[in-house]
């Protein structure tokens, strides 16, 4: 079966190609260059494997607007989020890597401070005597160590948390990729019909990984695949009264991204998948945002974003079940930052033959 691939109104950026180049062999077309597709690629990088990202311009990521959270735990049960003490020590390690490899700072350690109700401070007591959450459960609080906090009964505070700055990590890694010569504006559409191998923009590849955040539910390749996208809404706000020694949450997150200003939300919304900011997104936001503290501020943005959700809540990555050649590692969710260091490993594990399967919890074989 002959190569194809359907670009669409893209150009390739990068040096330009001669004529003995103008059909590069790769081994992967990694498509979409969101948290997803930026890791995978530099963990294939690491591993000495070529690949060309197809990032279309059209199509928005939605990891350029989220928080970048990192928070160990589940706050809703208090429990620790999946894999939460496999997960930390590479996400570290890896964004660490990254920041030397890009020559700037975009990955921040800060602890979480949260308002407790009385039922919570008990449980949250009880939780820090345990081993398995002292870890993450520095202390529990009589009294607010920031004044400009709602009065509560007691405060928790959470470490091992912080951010990474996803949007100047994007945009390094965009450059990075672009200077390489290793990204390909365009976009790919492919259907049933799967080639022996993938053409596009003068590059020939013999597999394909899907990296397309939510738009994976538009592609005709994975509608086995149950996702769950999720609207969500985040303000940027200046507010020059209030300290930024730690992240705040309750039932908002207010995230200090320095110069007195911090990235507050969120909200879920499910039936308006629109990337379009709404007053009823913003009306939200403030008013749980008036409740957690007691300061002047003024909303300097407002983005949306639909967050690439599996209806498990759990990502899906591997080989499609049919075609051998065909890869998916999509739906990283809001635990993304915390997710992709070691997922993208454990894929180019998988790709490199290295592990037969891939942790079940994610296998896209749940599926079928």
């Amino acid at each position: 079966m002959q190569g194809r691939g359907l670009p669409v109104a893209g150009k390739q950026f990068g040096r330009s190609l001669k004529t003995s180049e103008r059909m590069k062999e790769v081994r992967f077309l990694i498509v979409g260059q969101g948290l997803a597709g930026t890791m995978l690629a530099f963990e294939m990088q690491e591993h000495n494997i070529p690949f060309r990202i197809v990032s279309s311009p059209n199509k928005s990521k939605a990891s350029l607007v989220a928080a970048g959270m990192i928070n160990p735990l589940v706050f809703k049960r208090l429990t620790k989020s999946w894999m939460a003490d496999q997960l930390l020590p590479v996400m570290h390690k890896r964004y660490r890597e990254l920041e030397n490899l890009l020559l700037a700072s975009f990955f921040f350690e800060k602890k979480i401070l949260k308002p407790l109700s009385e039922q919570e401070m008990q449980l949250w007591k009880e939780k820090q005597q345990n081993p398995e959450f002292s870890s993450f459960i520095e202390s529990v609080l009589a009294e607010s160590p920031l004044a400009s906090l709602v009065g509560s009964p007691a405060y928790g505070i959470v470490r091992g948390s912080g951010y990474l700055n996803l949007a100047v990590f994007l945009e390094l890694a965009e450059q990075y990729f672009r200077e390489k010569g290793w990204l390909l504006e365009a976009g790919f559409l492919l259907d049933d019909d799967i080639p022996d191998f993938f053409e596009i923009e003068g590059i020939k590849a013999e597999n394909i990984v899907f990296c397309e955040g939510y738009h994976l539910a538009e592609n005709p390749l994975f509608q086995l695949v149950k996702m769950n996208p999720a609207k969500g809404e985040v303000l940027q706000i200046h507010a020059p009264d209030l300290p930024e020694e730690f992240i705040l949450n309750k039932r908002v997150f207010v995230l200090p991204v320095g110069n007195h200003r911090f990235k507050v939300g969120s909200t879920y919304e499910w039936d308006d998948l629109s990337e379009t900011p709404t007053e009823k997104g913003k009306d939200s936001i403030t008013e749980r945002l008036e409740n957690l503290v007691k300061t002047g501020y003024t909303i300097e943005e407002h983005w949306a974003g639909v967050r690439p959700t599996v209806a498990d809540r759990r990502p899906v990555l591997g080989v499609h079940p049919k075609h051998k050649n065909v890869f998916v590692f999509n739906g990283l969710g809001t635990k993304g930052v915390m997710l992709a260091p070691w997922l993208a490993a454990e894929m180019v594990k998988f790709l490199k033959g290295e592990i037969r399967n891939l942790p079940p919890e994610v296998d896209i074989h749940r599926f079928v």
